[in-house]
């Protein structure tokens, strides 16, 4: 074994979405400004980036975050992913900030409140933390708004710049539940293709179905641009959700959204708003992990399966 570079990761999960947070490697990040910085992860670390998000050592659901000092924040948040255009997951505040406090990275504030720097912008989240553990994370989204309804789906614009198609549940699918998983990666799929073919842009691809148990209860499930199943109810989608739920002749204040695996996350709008919504989450540490760059292995820099 020929070792040339060791990367210190936490890894955590906000309701089954995986984060793996770098705490310590050889990817130094020294630009005066995030943007900056932004820059320098996504052009010059490729295979630090590949080995870390890869198989045998990751997969294609991993996320990565590398936590970065901030002049104006608390700390900064970068991302790497498996699609270069994704700069910014919201689940990364609540995975990062529980990794942070849980590990006594970051120290504790007695409100409670802490500053999040972001490639964009500054995100506020309020984090619960008793007895070493964080128990809930809140956070506050940025506007969302309909741009658009079509007879199949409706464009759901998240921040101003993340776009969502919503469907209703498709005939081809009897229902989201797991039993139905192959009809419904293969509704994805098919989807995801004609609608890139087309020229049509977007972020995610959601279907959604009531649960029955309440008007406000959906369970969905999240294409991503390639057509991989997101693995949890998604917060991007969420926010999509409760936001073409508002353009509805039934709105209601608040949408809880429940995955095919069960986990949920609930938006709720913000009081004297319309178009901006809360969520409040809680992320649990998965593990603690030293993975090995060694020039030899034929794998260095791994695989996908899609």
């Amino acid at each position: 074994m020929n070792v040339e570079k060791v990367f210190s990761t936490i890894d955590t999960h906000v309701a089954g979405e995986a984060f793996r947070i770098v705490m310590h490697s050889s990817i130094i990040l020294n630009k005066k400004d995030i943007k900056s910085n932004h820059h320098l992860l996504q052009s010059a670390y490729q295979n630090e980036k590949e080995l870390l998000l890869n198989e045998p050592r990751g997969h294609r659901g991993i996320n990565g975050c590398i936590v970065i000092p901030s002049n104006t924040a608390d700390y900064g948040l970068l991302f790497f992913n498996h699609d270069s255009e994704v700069q910014f997951k919201y689940g990364g505040l609540p995975a990062t900030i529980t990794a942070l406090l849980e590990t006594g990275n970051l120290v504790e504030k007695r409100d409670n409140i802490y500053r999040i720097e972001t490639l964009h912008g500054i995100f506020t989240v309020r984090a619960s933390f008793n007895n070493q553990a964080v128990t809930s994370v809140y956070f506050e989204s940025k506007e969302c708004r309909v741009v658009k309804k079509e007879p199949a789906y409706s464009l759901v614009e998240v921040d101003g710049y993340r776009n969502y198609l919503v469907y209703a549940l498709p005939n081809t699918i009897p229902a989201i539940t797991l039993r139905d998983l192959s009809s419904i990666n293969r509704w994805g799929r098919e989807t995801t293709e004609a609608l890139t073919s087309s020229g049509v842009r977007f972020d995610g691809i959601i279907i959604a179905e009531p649960t029955g148990v309440s008007t406000n209860e959906f369970r969905s499930v999240t294409f991503e641009k390639d057509g991989c199943l997101l693995r949890s109810p998604g917060m991007d989608s969420t926010l999509a959700l409760l936001m073409a739920q508002l353009n509805t002749s039934n709105p209601q204040a608040q949408l809880a959204n429940r995955s095919i695996f069960e986990s949920v996350l609930i938006a709720k709008v913000i009081p004297a708003t319309k178009n901006r919504f809360s969520i409040e989450a809680r992320a649990f540490t998965t593990g603690m992990h030293q993975f090995i760059y060694d020039q030899t292995d034929p794998l260095k820099n791994g695989f996908l399966l899609k």
